[in-house]
């Protein structure tokens, strides 16, 4: 059973040979803002188009996924965005992909997050494929405007955190935006090998790739939240291989 908090990224989109989409795109924001940087990094349509607008992602190997997340997901609802298909195949054939969620009154849904702007959902761990398929159908012209798509599988460390979670709220200097989270979580008795995929998949590479931080059932532990964007900018494990390891690590909102 896993447990309560699990950590995300963009998944298939980090190693990618190829991400495209259907639809001509605005210059100043690219496909490839979906895949990584703030969330101020939007991706828009050149032209307003109704119907699909598909991004195809072909990765560098076959890989799995459980989770779908969006970043700044009301402005796909502004937009009139009303499903939300995700799909996964062995070849770059929409039709013939296996479909894995479909999000049918996506204007409904609801939006998680500090700001109540982002979307998530789970599903089962997919069978593995090399090409995926994101499409957003529109009833009427949309832009398809919102920051982050990230697909991918859920990391589960084997261990809710312990102790009093403690928060610094960061106010930007210059910005009348709320102030954002930053905070330290510790997790005792981690499997060696877990704290190594930790530091790998999350830590290492954290100047360039965001994560998501997420809850499964009771949301305290972010604060009264479903899910947080952000990086894990410090990271503590023991120095040598044993069998248990005590884990902290920083977690800082990215805007």
């Amino acid at each position: 059973m896993a447990t309560n908090l699990l950590i995300g990224n963009a998944g298939i989109g980090l190693r990618t040979l190829s991400v495209s989409c259907n639809n001509t795109t605005d210059a100043r924001y690219p496909v490839t803002n979906l895949l990584g940087g703030n969330k101020t990094d939007y991706f828009r349509l050149a032209t307003a188009t109704s119907g699909d607008t598909r991004i195809t992602i072909n990765t560098a190997v076959s890989q799995t996924a459980n989770f779908l997340y969006l970043g700044k997901a009301n402005t796909l609802k502004k937009g009139g965005v009303g499903t939300i298909t995700l799909r996964g195949h062995s070849s770059d054939s929409y039709g013939a992909a296996t479909t894995i969620t479909t999000v049918s009154s996506f204007g409904s849904a609801s939006l998680v997050g500090p700001d109540e702007d982002d979307y998530i959902t789970t599903f089962a761990t997919t069978a593995s494929y090399p090409w995926w398929f994101i499409n957003y159908n529109a009833a009427s012209a949309s832009y398809v405007h919102h920051a982050k798509c990230f697909v991918g599988q859920l990391f589960d460390t084997g261990r809710d955190p312990t102790d009093t979670i403690s928060s610094v709220r960061e106010q930007r200097i210059g910005s009348y935006r709320r102030s954002a989270y930053i905070f330290d979580i510790s997790m005792q008795g981690v499997s060696y090998a877990k704290a190594v995929e930790l530091y790998q998949r999350f830590y290492f590479p954290r100047r360039h790739q965001p994560v998501i931080l997420t809850t499964t059932s009771y949301h305290d532990i972010l604060f009264g939240h479903r899910v947080l964007y952000g990086r894990i900018i410090n990271m503590t494990t023991p120095p040598r291989q044993t069998g248990s390891c005590d884990v902290t690590m920083t977690f800082q909102e990215m805007p």
